[in-house]
């Protein structure tokens, strides 16, 4: 049996992210994970937002995380060159009576400190984006687009330099306490088992996370910890309205999402996504039928789109705390041992804004272990 120091289960963008923060611990570190290569799920199956953290409670985990994580995305980007752009974003209101959405962002978001928050008018809104329409806006600033898989590029390559093993093709199959921390049942990429001893584990697993805490022992109904599948889908927009937009542009929030908004590319190319719906089952393909919601959404605040301008594109799965009829759920990061599992850290339910809070959530980790 081989035995290290620390076991991180899950290679998406949180996962990566804490191996890249933890391997400056001089500990041993395996990095598991149960597809070929990092980021297959949600982490390369989102918008690819620099969120600014105006949607979140105060004091929420996902408001404290979102803002630190947002100045310290930006400062490694920059460091190391990563791809990305601050192109700041427009919330707009495409009715009177959604106003007060934005007001209620407004007003949370300056509780925090997101910077430069300002609230447009129509006429303001056409001096940003002469092709969208709206009768109030919200101006976030600290908002852009960031190449979430040369992110991930990042964070692995500089946590394998570090000594950091990352197990592609292993999963995670049982998990158990031992005398000095965990034992790990894990098939390998020929189907083999193998077992890992380990006297931290951190299950940043994703839309897997509440069956590896399951394996641990814990009632995660009990808990709080079933994670409940949201899909998102993407539609392309036609490449005739490439560069018509210099800005993210997203309508006012719904109850079960940030609303059909526009997905800025780097190239400047244009997508439309993600809507909500829950799922039982990891099912990626889009449904053509959808297209006319995603039209009629979208025509109310971008009124240069026709209907065959639109392409089923792509679908991400997001780990939701939160059933269809339930409001807000933070993010659970939590180690366990008040549940009697010492060294065993969850990290449950990170939807959005999981890949902007990334760094930050890296940090807090390591300040767990």
């Amino acid at each position: 049996m081989e035995k290290v120091d620390i076991v991180i289960v899950g290679a998406g963008v949180v996962g990566l992210a804490i191996a890249w923060r933890l391997s400056t611990l001089k500990k041993e570190i395996v990095l598991l994970e149960r597809h070929d290569g990092f980021g297959r799920e949600t982490s390369s199956r989102n918008s690819e937002v620099i969120h600014a953290g105006l949607y979140y409670p105060k004091d929420s985990m996902k408001a404290r995380l979102c803002v630190a994580g947002n100045r310290l995305l930006r400062e490694l980007c920059r460091e190391h060159d990563i791809p990305h752009a601050m192109t700041g974003k427009i919330v707009v209101a495409t009715e009177e009576s959604e106003k007060h959405k934005l007001e209620h962002l407004f007003d949370q978001g300056n509780r925090n400190d997101v910077s430069g928050l300002r609230l447009l008018n129509k006429r303001s809104i056409l001096g940003l984006e002469p092709h969208v329409l709206g009768v109030a806006g919200l101006w976030s600033p600290a908002t852009g687009i960031v190449d979430s898989h040369q992110l991930m590029a990042f964070f692995a390559q500089s946590a394998v330099d570090a000594g950091v093993i990352i197990a592609y093709g292993h999963e995670v199959t049982g998990l158990q306490q031992a005398p000095t921390g965990y034992c790990m049942e894990v098939r390998d990429t020929t189907g083999e088992k193998v077992f890992i001893e380990s006297e931290v584990v951190v299950n940043a697993a994703g839309i897997g996370a509440d069956a590896v805490a399951a394996m641990a022992g814990i009632d995660i109904d009990a808990a709080g910890y079933r994670i409940h599948r949201c899909k998102g889908e993407y539609f392309a927009v036609a490449d005739r309205h490439r560069g018509k937009l210099s800005h993210l542009v997203y309508p006012a929030p719904t109850a079960v999402s940030l609303g059909t908004h526009s997905v800025l590319k780097l190239d400047g190319s244009l997508k439309l996504g993600p809507n909500a719906f829950y799922v039982d089952r990891l099912n990626y393909d889009v449904e053509a039928g959808h297209q006319r919601e995603f039209f009629e959404n979208a025509r109310k605040y971008l009124p240069f789109i026709d209907y065959d301008d639109l392409a089923p594109d792509m679908a991400g799965i997001r780990a939701k705390l939160q059933t269809a009829d339930e409001s807000f759920r933070d993010f659970v990061i939590r180690e366990e041992s008040d549940r009697g599992l010492p060294g065993l850290i969850n990290l449950i339910g990170l939807e959005s804004p999981a890949l902007t809070a990334s760094p930050a959530i890296a940090q807090y980790v390591e300040d767990a272990i």
